[in-house]
């Protein structure tokens, strides 16, 4: 009976060495440093949080984060639990969690023609170049930021 408490003390202990191990591998970035070094976080659990600047109106399928700048600008898209963004979400301060994807040239070129193609997208807007760059967020989990 002793050796079945210890098997499963152990498994406890195990589990929760998994889970801080998990999160040890999040890594804090500002949307600044995501965007000028993608390869340094290509692929990895990334932190960043902003103020939501734009919500797709068309089923809010992205987002858009202002980094501390006041210029440079992340997309953000829904994956996991996240079904999609709300527009009440613009104007607020958002901590995002998820995976940095960077697009390989033959996407980033067809997810731009693609872009372009929708008419509702004819104007060019602040977010804009974010829209069209190779990088975004794969959020799986997100919260608002109250000060």
């Amino acid at each position: 009976m002793a050796l079945g408490m210890a098997s499963c003390n152990q498994t406890a202990r195990n589990q929760e060495e998994a889970k801080a191990s998990v999160m040890e591998k999040v890594v804090s970035a500002t949307v600044e440093e995501l965007v000028a070094n993608p390869a340094d976080y290509k692929d990895m659990e990334v932190a960043v949080s902003g103020m939501v600047t734009h919500v797709c109106r068309h089923g809010g399928q992205k987002c858009f984060i202002l980094g501390d700048d006041g210029e440079t600008q992340i997309r953000i898209v829904p994956s996991g639990d996240i079904d999609e963004f709300r527009i009440e979400l613009e104007g607020s301060t958002v901590a995002f969690k998820g995976i940095l994807r960077v697009m390989t040239a033959r996407e980033a070129e067809a997810h731009v023609e693609d872009h372009e193609s929708k008419a509702h997208h004819a104007t060019e807007m602040a977010h804009s170049e974010a829209e069209k760059a190779d990088l975004f967020i794969e959020a799986h989990e997100f919260r608002e930021v109250t000060e």
